[in-house]
C-alpha cells in the first residue's frame, strides 16, 4: 500500500511533477471567460468603469456568467428579435456570438447596421478572435452554455482550424424563402479520428400558429449513420434542458417523442398531394444525429441542414403519420426492455429474426389499429445485417406477399444484390398502399445477421451493437383525388349489424363494379373459423346473414375480414353475447 502524507504532497509540488488537475479538467466556459478577459474586458470595451452596452465582463467567473446567459441585450434591434446575449442551445439567437463572428469563419452570421459593429471594434488595437476562439464560443452555447463542463477539447479545435486536420464537411443548403418555410441547422460538433457520437437537441421552432409541412429537404455529412427529426411533446419539452444532449441522457426521448421523418440517405421528402405533417403552435422539435468519423487522421465537423416547407393548416386532406416499429414491438407494449430478445451469437453463421407486427385495438397502444395507407417503408440495422425484408401477414400469421426487398439500392430502383445497412432502400408507394395493420393482418419484418466478431451481439446504440426496426409513413384514410375515388371508397365499406349479436347478424357492402369477393371469419388468435363469401360478384348492394349458433360461435370477440380482388379492404370486430 502506498501512503501519501502531507509532506509527500508538498514535495511533489516542489518538484513540479504534480499533475495540474485544475487545468486538465477546466470547463469550456472557463476557456471562454479567459478569452473575454483578454479581448473584451478592456478599458475601451467592457471593463467596469463604463462598459459598452452596459455589459461588464471584468467580474468573476460567476458574475460574467450571470451577465451573459439568458440575458436580453440592450441593443433594441437584437432585443426585438428575441435574442439573448448567450441563449443556451441557440447559437443563431445569441447576440454575443453574432458580435464576435466573422464571415471568414461562418457567413451565416451577419450583423444589421443597427446592431453595431463586430467585436473587438475595428481600430481598437485588439486582435480579432481567431476562428478557433470563435468556435469555442459556439460550442459552449450549442451544448447549452454549461458553467462547469468541458463540451469540446481545445486541441480538437486547434487541429481542425490550425493544424490542417479538417475533413470535408456538409454542403450548406439555401434556406427556403420565409413565405415558403424555414431552415433547421444542427451543429457543427466535432469528432476526433474514429470517434462515434449520437446527440439530441431540443429546438424551439418559434412559430405561434398551427402549420402543415409538405416537404422536408436535408443535407448532412456523407459519414452519417442517421438523422431523425422528432416532434417533442410539450410536457417533455418543459422537462428537457436546452442544448446538445448525449444519447445516454436522451434515451427516454426516443420513446416519448413522435417521429416526423428519418434519413440515412440525402432524400428530399416531397409528400404526396393532399397529405402533410401537422404541427400545432409552439411546436418543439428534437433533432437526433448519429455519426461516425471513419478517418484515422482528420477531424470531422458534423452538421445537418433541414429545409422545412410549410403551408396553411387545414390545406391537406389527410395528416401524414410516421413511426418506428422495433423488433418485438408487442413485448414493448407489455413492459419488456427494448430489443431484449435480439441476441446474435458469434458463430459466423446467418441468424434470422422474424417478427409479426400487428396493432391491437387497445387503449394503451400508441398506434392506430386498422388500415394504414402506406407511403414509405424503410429499414434500419447495423453492421452485421446482411438482409432485411418485409412481408404482408396472412390472417393465420404466416408470411404472405413480399412488399420490401432489402437488396434494393437506396432509391429502390434496382436490386443490387446485397443489403447496405448504411444506405438501406427507401420504398415509396405511388399510389399509397392500404395495409391492414389490425387483427388478422399486419406485416412481418425479417432480418438476417452474420456475427463474425468475438462477442455475442445485442441491441445497442452504436454501430458495433445491433438493431432491427423499420420506418413507415402512412395516413389513416386514403387521399380522395376525384369523384370515382369517392364512390369506390364509400362503396366498399363493410357494415355489420346488429353488433354485438346474440343469434343473427347481417353483413352489408356495396360494389361499384364487378370484383372477386372473399369474406372470412377469424377468432382472436387469428385462426380462420369459416368462409362466409367467396364469389365473383357484379356491381350492386349485398347483404349476407351470419347465424352465430349455426356457425358454432361461443361468447367472445371475433373478426370479419373483407377482401376485394385479393386486397384487404376492412376488418370488423364482432362481439357475440
Amino acid at each position: 500500500m502506498t501512503i501519501f502524507t502531507k509532506n509527500t504532497l508538498s514535495l511533489f509540488f516542489a518538484m513540479g511533477i504534480w499533475l495540474n488537475f485544475a487545468n486538465a479538467q477546466s470547463s469550456t466556459y472557463e476557456e471562454v471567460y479567459n478569452i473575454m478577459q483578454t479581448k473584451c474586458a478592456t478599458p475601451s470595451c467592457h471593463a467596469a468603469m463604463n462598459p459598452a452596452g452596459s455589459l461588464d465582463l471584468s467580474g468573476s467567473l460567476a458574475d460574467v456568467y450571470d451577465a451573459l446567459v439568458r440575458v436580453t441585450p440592450t441593443n433594441p434591434t437584437a432585443a426585438a428579435k428575441g435574442w439573448k446575449l448567450a441563449d443556451p442551445g441557440y447559437v443563431e439567437r445569441s447576440y454575443l456570438l453574432n458580435k464576435i463572428a466573422t464571415t471568414e469563419w461562418d457567413d451565416d452570421f451577419a450583423l444589421e447596421a443597427a446592431e453595431g459593429t463586430t467585436m473587438p471594434p475595428p481600430g481598437s488595437g485588439i486582435a480579432p478572435l481567431s476562428e478557433k476562439e470563435i468556435e469555442l464560443f459556439r460550442q459552449w452555447i450549442l451544448f447549452g452554455a454549461p458553467e462547469d463542463e468541458q463540451v469540446v477539447e481545445p486541441q480538437v479545435l486547434e487541429d481542425y482550424y490550425e493544424n490542417g486536420m479538417a475533413l470535408p464537411t456538409t454542403t450548406p443548403m439555401i434556406a427556403p424563402d420565409p413565405s415558403e418555410g424555414y431552415q433547421l441547422k444542427l451543429g457543427p460538433f466535432f469528432l476526433k479520428p474514429q470517434e462515434e457520437r449520437e446527440f439530441f437537441k431540443k429546438h424551439d421552432v418559434g412559430i405561434d400558429i398551427a402549420t402543415e409541412v409538405n416537404r422536408l429537404e436535408i443535407s448532412f455529412n456523407a459519414e452519417s449513420h442517421h438523422f431523425i427529426l422528432y416532434k417533442m411533446g410539450g410536457n417533455l419539452a418543459n422537462s428537457v434542458r436546452d442544448g446538445m444532449r448525449d444519447i445516454e441522457e436522451a434515451e427516454f426521448s426516443m420513446i416519448s417523442n413522435t417521429l416526423v421523418a428519418a434519413w440515412q440517405n440525402d432524400d428530399d421528402y416531397v409528400l404526396p398531394a393532399g397529405t402533410a405533417y401537422r404541427f400545432q403552435n409552439n411546436t418543439f422539435f428534437d433533432l437526433n444525429y448519429h455519426i461516425r468519423n471513419y478517418s484515422s487522421a482528420g477531424i470531422l465537423a458534423a452538421t445537418v441542414y433541414v429545409n422545412v416547407y410549410t403551408q396553411d393548416f387545414g390545406t391537406a386532406q389527410q395528416e401524414m403519420f410516421s413511426t418506428l416499429l422495433p423488433y418485438d414491438l408487442f413485448g414493448l407494449f407489455f413492459g419488456e426492455e427494448l430489443g431484449q430478445d435480439l441476441i446474435i451469437p458469434n458463430t459466423g453463421d446467418p441468424v434470422v429474426f422474424s417478427d409479426h407486427i400487428v396493432i391491437p385495438d387497445l387503449p394503451f397502444v400508441p398506434f392506430p389499429s386498422g388500415t394504414w395507407h402506406m407511403w414509405q417503408l424503410s429499414t434500419h440495422a447495423h453492421a452485421r445485417a446482411v438482409d432485411y425484408d418485409i412481408f404482408l401477414a396472412n390472417p393465420d400469421g404466416t408470411k404472405g406477399e413480399q412488399i420490401y426487398e432489402g437488396f434494393f439500392n437506396p432509391d429502390y430502383s434496382f436490386n443490387q444484390g446485397y443489403y447496405d445497412f448504411e444506405h438501406p432502400p427507401v420504398l415509396t408507394f405511388d399510389p399509397m398502399r392500404p395495409v391492414n395493420m389490425g387483427a388478422n393482418g399486419g406485416i412481418i419484418h425479417e432480418a438476417t445477421y452474420v456475427n463474425d466478431t468475438d462477442e455475442t451481439l445485442g441491441w445497442g446504440n452504436t454501430t458495433a451493437d445491433e438493431m432491427m426496426l423499420l420506418f413507415v409513413h402512412f395516413t389513416e384514410q386514403p387521399v380522395i383525388t376525384d369523384t370515382e375515388d369517392v364512390v369506390e371508397e364509400e362503396a366498399i365499406q363493410l357494415n355489420v349489424f346488429p353488433n354485438p349479436v346474440h343469434r343473427q347478424t347481417t353483413l352489408n357492402y356495396k360494389l361499384p363494379k364487378s370484383a372477386d369477393v372473399l369474406i372470412e371469419l377469424f377468432d382472436v388468435q387469428g385462426k380462420r373459423i369459416s368462409e362466409i363469401v367467396r364469389a365473383t360478384q357484379a356491381s350492386g348492394n349485398y347483404n349476407h346473414s351470419l347465424d352465430v349458433i349455426k356457425t358454432g360461435l361461443s361468447s367472445g370477440i371475433y373478426f370479419i375480414q373483407l377482401m376485394i380482388d385479393g386486397e384487404v379492404i376492412g376488418t370488423e370486430k364482432l362481439m357475440v353475447n
